[in-house]
């Protein structure tokens, strides 16, 4: 493995750790939003890569809900199709993202989504 994919092997499982850790905080909102801040600075800073956005990408799949609600988000400019099937998923389960999946698509849809704050 080259020094470039362990890096970014590294990446993403911060990235789909700090995904874990905010589902998990979800009952505590100062902490939650610590994390979603810092979790979206990751974000933006791995999207910048063709590596980065597959990183996120590959996590579309994943069994958490949080971790993939995050990563549907963030693959919508790149993989939109992928992506929105993702949400749709999400947003018929019964859980606490559904809603999420929801607004985000619906802003996605109306072009309102801004993923650059």
């Amino acid at each position: 493995m080259s020094e470039a994919e362990g890096s970014m092997m590294t990446l993403r499982a911060e990235y789909r750790d700090l995904a874990v850790e905010w589902g998990e905080a979800r009952d505590s909102p100062d902490q939650a939003n610590r994390i979603f801040k810092a979790h979206h600075a990751l974000y933006k800073r791995i999207r910048e890569s063709a590596a980065g956005r597959e990183a996120i990408t590959g996590l579309l799949d994943d069994p958490v809900t949080a971790v993939r609600a995050l990563a549907a988000t963030h693959s919508l400019g790149w993989e939109p199709s992928r992506a929105e099937r993702a949400l749709q998923e999400i947003e018929q389960e019964d859980s606490f993202y559904a809603v999420d999946a929801k607004w985000t698509l619906r802003s996605y849809r109306n072009g309102r989504l801004n993923l650059d704050w």
